[in-house]
């Protein structure tokens, strides 16, 4: 990468405003031509923004309906919860070392492209796989289980591969973060785009294969409900990482040589991360908010299927579709005033400014029954819990990158592979422990599987109780602990100005010949954001 000394001026500049008094420079990053070298063409942020297709619709796919399908496929469901319970807690390798391989590739093509291009393949291969009708095909009920279980391990692994590299590229495609700001913006639309496809659709074909009297759709069978999944979801998230390997730049390049591979380091690389306060914090805003995103996801199909079941909305048979895509629509709605938002005030302010939205639009999911609620209000409240919704998805990746600039501001290292890896993995066992957990309290209220997908099964008073107290609770309880968390994480734009400062001089090797009250400006920001000097040196 050129030197940065055009860079470090901006940044100064900027800095000295701020000292100056003007608050507007304070808080705008400089902006950079079309011929400097940080800056990122529109088409390339385009190309960034197809890889989040699978980012954000992989994990929304299985969310909404894996663990229907195999409840409707004869797995009860706590077995089917421990399925993938047992594949995410594979991820708590196969993240953090992905990252390690990532972070130590030095090749032509960069540190993560050949990754995201490699794996965009084995997506692809890996649908076909997991979804094949396998038991229509002969296969007896304990083979299908184990090979589900075998599947969806692979299935995770290729993601695994996928998702580590692309994830690092929201922090490597540019060191100036309003570039950068606006490239994850980009890449939020697409994935927030794509999650609101991996709800509806795979949601309505899954009802068409196995409550294809309430469903919107004609029925299918088997092996249609598997060519479609396959080959629409299979385009979409292998095809769009192929395209962002091909066309994005990595603007970040390593600066050390390579690491060989070293168990302690490695098994210390899950610790790092969370020697940074800054990124603790994140975690559980991104945590808590994506956790209870996939138990509802998980949950959209019964609450519509069981709860509901026999109501008509609109002169059709009561589906997830009256719940999904009125949230969706209202956090697409959303996105645009989160986005302004952010700039006005702060990122953590957008993220929890909708929050409360969110918590009382669950709480209302849960009261409220057949038995005394007009259907019509089940769209409504969703497109009010869509409005916290937005905020909650948008804006985490675009914090990830500011964490990663405290630990290079603090520490002099950018283990942006160790963080996104970290941020992946903590994702993936929050989804797999609220996904079990819906499983297993289904289980545990009597939820009765079905032997075939096209019988249905009229559940028990306790089990609709159960989906509906679920759903209830877990919106509230983890949707409360990331509005909590989001008062506690305090990086904010000015701050990041003030960081790339002194990363800066660090890297001009002048830290050194900064002012006495700068250097403790410095070590006062280190412990407000990171820690303490002694868990920096740790």
């Amino acid at each position: 990468m050129p030197e940065n000394n055009d860079y470090l001026d901006t940044t100064a500049a900027v800095a000295g405003n701020a000292e100056e008094g003007s608050p507007e420079d304070a808080v705008r990053d400089a902006k950079v031509d079309k011929n400097h070298p940080d800056y990122i063409p529109v088409k390339e942020k385009w190309a960034y923004g197809i890889g989040a297709l699978m980012d954000g619709g992989g994990v929304a796919l299985m969310s909404c309906i894996m663990l229907k399908y195999m409840t409707s496929l004869g797995i009860t469901a706590a077995l089917a919860g421990t399925i993938m319970m047992i594949a995410k807690l594979w991820d708590a390798v196969s993240d953090p070392l992905m990252g390690v391989i990532s972070d130590n590739t030095r090749s032509r093509y960069g540190r993560r492209k050949p990754y995201m291009f490699v794996g965009g393949i084995l997506l692809i291969v890996g649908l076909f796989l997991l979804f094949a009708p396998v038991k229509s095909w002969g296969m007896s009920d304990g083979g299908f289980i184990a090979y589900v279980l075998i599947m969806y391990l692979l299935w995770n692994t290729f993601s695994t591969i996928t998702q580590v590299p692309y994830c690092s590229l929201a922090s490597d495609i540019s060191p100036n973060f309003r570039e950068r700001n606006n490239a994850n913006t980009v890449k939020l639309i697409f994935s927030s785009a794509a999650a609101g496809i991996a709800y509806i659709v795979p949601l309505l074909v899954l009802e068409a294969y196995t409550t294809p009297e309430s469903s919107m759709l004609p029925a299918i069978n088997g092996t249609e409900f598997w060519l479609i999944i396959a080959i629409v979801f299979g385009a979409l998230f292998g095809g769009g990482l192929i395209v962002a390997s091909i066309f994005v730049k990595e603007r970040i390049q390593p600066t050390g040589p390579r690491e060989k591979f070293n168990l302690r380091k490695f098994i210390e690389n899950y610790a790092e991360p969370f020697r940074n306060k800054s990124f603790r914090w994140h975690i559980v805003m991104y945590s808590s908010a994506f956790m209870c995103m996939d138990m509802l996801s998980a949950l959209a199909v019964y609450y519509a299927t069981d709860v509901w079941h026999g109501e008509q909305l609109l002169g059709m048979e009561f589906s997830s579709m009256f719940i999904v895509a009125p949230l969706m629509v209202a956090a697409v709605i959303a996105f645009p005033l989160v986005r302004w938002v952010m700039d006005k005030k702060s990122k953590q302010f957008a993220f929890r400014m909708g929050l409360p939205c969110y918590i009382v639009g669950g709480i209302m999911m849960a009261v409220m029954s057949p038995s005394w609620t007009p259907p019509v209000l089940i769209p409504i409240f969703a497109f009010i819990m869509g409005l916290g919704f937005g905020g909650a998805q948008m804006m985490p990746w675009i914090i990830f990158p500011d964490t990663v600039d405290v630990a290079e501001f603090a520490t002099g290292n950018r283990p942006t592979g160790s963080y996104s890896g970290m941020m992946t993995l903590i994702r993936k066992i929050a989804g797999a422990l609220g996904v079990g957990l819906v499983g297993w309290l289904l289980d545990a209220a009597d939820y009765e599987s079905s032997d075939a997908p096209d019988i249905y099964i009229v559940q028990s008073d306790g089990a609709l109780l159960a989906i509906r107290l679920i759903m209830g609770i877990s919106i509230a309880l983890l949707i409360s602990i990331a509005l909590f968390a989001s008062f506690r994480f305090k990086v904010t734009n000015k701050k990041l100005h003030r960081m790339r400062y002194f990363i800066e001089a660090n890297k001009a090797g002048k830290l050194a010949e900064l002012p006495a009250e700068e250097l403790k400006e410095r070590a006062a920001m280190i412990k407000e954001l990171y820690g303490t000097v002694k868990q920096q040196i740790e």
